[in-house]
C-alpha cells in the first residue's frame, strides 16, 4: 500500500482496462445503431488488434528515445485525442473511423509491454525502500487491475443503456445513440487525460532506476 509507483501503475492499467472495455464493448453497437453497417463491427475490432500488435513491437524503438513516464504521457494524449475525435465523425466517415482505430489501437498497444517493465521497476522498488521484493503479488496484483477494469467498464456500459432507455434490435432514441458514441469517445477519452493525471505519481525515471540498482546490487551477497 506504501508502494506509490505501484499504486500509479495499478490505476494506470485500471483506467485503461476500463477505456478499452469499453471500447470494443461498444462497437457492435456503434456500426450497428450509429453507422449502420453492423457487419463492419467484425472487420473493425481485428484493424484494432493488428495495430495493437505493432505496437507492442515498436515499443523497444520508442525507448530509445523516451523515459518509459514520458512515453506513456505521450501514449494517453494520443489516445485522449483520437478517441475524442470519434464523437465528429459523422456516421459515413468510414475511413476516418478506421485511421482512428489504428492510431488508437498502435497507442494502447505499446502500453503493455511498458507498464510490465514498469510493474517490476516498482517490486525493485519495494525492495529497496522496504526490504521485501514481493515480485509475485506485485505482478498478480497488476493483472487483478486489469481483470476488475474489465467489470467496471460492464457496469458502466449497462449504467448508461440502462439510463438512456436502449432498447435491443429496435430504433435508437436520439437519447440513446449519443450515449453510445460517448462509450465510443468522450468516456475513453476522459479516461486517457485522467490517468495523464495519475502518471505524475509515478517517480521511477531512468536516474532513480539506475541508483535503485546499484543500491541493491551492493545488499546482495556476492557467491
Amino acid at each position: 500500500i506504501s508502494n506509490v509507483p505501484w499504486i500509479t501503475v495499478f490505476i494506470l492499467n485500471l483506467m485503461v482496462m476500463v477505456l478499452l472495455t469499453l471500447r470494443t464493448s461498444t462497437t457492435l453497437y456503434y456500426f450497428k445503431y450509429y453507422v449502420g453497417k453492423p457487419d463492419f463491427s467484425a472487420q473493425f475490432l481485428p484493424i484494432f488488434m493488428l495495430s495493437a500488435v505493432a505496437g507492442a513491437f515498436a515499443t523497444p524503438f520508442f525507448l530509445r528515445f523516451f523515459e518509459k513516464k514520458t512515453l506513456l504521457l505521450l501514449l494517453m494524449l494520443a489516445t485522449g485525442f483520437c478517441s475524442l475525435a470519434f464523437y465528429f465523425v459523422p456516421p459515413d466517415g468510414i475511413a476516418y473511423m478506421v485511421i482512428l482505430q489504428v492510431c488508437i489501437g498502435f497507442a494502447l498497444g505499446v502500453k503493455p509491454p511498458l507498464t510490465f517493465s514498469m510493474l517490476a521497476d516498482t517490486a525493485d522498488y519495494n525492495e529497496w525502500k522496504r526490504g521485501r521484493r514481493a515480485t509475485a503479488m506485485t505482478f498478480a496484483a497488476g493483472v487483478f487491475s486489469q481483470k476488475l477494469g474489465s467489470v467496471l467498464a460492464t457496469l458502466v456500459i449497462t449504467a448508461i443503456f440502462t439510463a438512456l432507455g436502449y432498447q435491443a434490435n429496435q430504433t435508437q432514441t436520439p437519447e440513446s445513440l449519443k450515449g453510445i458514441v460517448f462509450l465510443m469517445s468522450v468516456i475513453p477519452a476522459g479516461l486517457a487525460f485522467v490517468s495523464m493525471f495519475v502518471l505524475v505519481f509515478y517517480k521511477l525515471d531512468k536516474a532513480a532506476m539506475t541508483q535503485i540498482q546499484a543500491d541493491l546490487a551492493t545488499r546482495t551477497p556476492q557467491s
